[in-house]
């Protein structure tokens, strides 16, 4: 009897990329369980009652903040299901996942921010205020997981797919993933 490889689909992505939508988008067009890290750190912010960018501040010298989410994450290596993950780090801890990573430009990701009726009050801005937030916890978000893991999350080399989404529609980028996850199915198959 073979063992069943479990797929593990790891979106990551830029802030006001549509990650968070992609991640729901995909997880219902395949029908695999969504896991969202994000929505753990905004509920973490809410009780510190501070922003997610302060939060993301805060963690670059408590470790302890991320320490907790990566450990979950890890553990996921043994869940014998399917699973899509919406995470800044899920790519670098699972195995055989296909990691994908949504870029966006920052006045196209300010104008997302700004108009999410679905973020909290804090994160609720004016536009260019928007474009500065968005960029400080790019950076913020950039030189935690280096300093953490010494890997650079902006670096499209470590990703399967790599799609800009600034100027796509949800089925473009649905599409992009439709080829991606044929191709890793393939090559899962192959391997076993």
């Amino acid at each position: 009897m073979t063992e069943t490889t479990y797929h593990r689909i790891t979106i990551t992505g830029d802030p006001g990329s549509g990650k968070t939508s992609f991640a729901r988008n995909v997880s219902a067009r395949i029908g695999y369980e969504l896991i969202t890290t994000g929505n753990m750190f905004r509920e973490l912010a809410r009780q510190k009652g501070i922003s997610v960018t302060a939060l993301n501040e805060l963690a670059e010298t408590q470790e302890e903040l991320d320490r907790e989410v990566d450990d979950y994450i890890k553990s996921l290596n043994k869940k014998k299901e399917h699973l899509v993950l919406d995470s800044r780090m899920a790519w670098h801890f699972l195995a055989n996942a296909l990691k994908i990573r949504l870029a966006v430009d920052p006045d196209v990701a300010a104008e997302r921010i700004f108009r999410d009726t679905e973020r909290g009050v804090e994160e609720k801005m004016g536009q260019q205020d928007a474009i500065k937030e968005v960029e400080r916890r790019k950076k913020s978000e950039i030189h935690r997981y280096q300093a953490l893991y010494h890997v650079d999350i902006s670096d499209d080399s470590n990703f399967d797919l790599v799609i800009n989404t600034s100027h796509k529609t949800q089925e473009d980028v649905l599409s992009a993933f439709d080829a991606a996850f044929a191709l890793y199915k393939e090559r899962l198959t192959q391997a076993a």
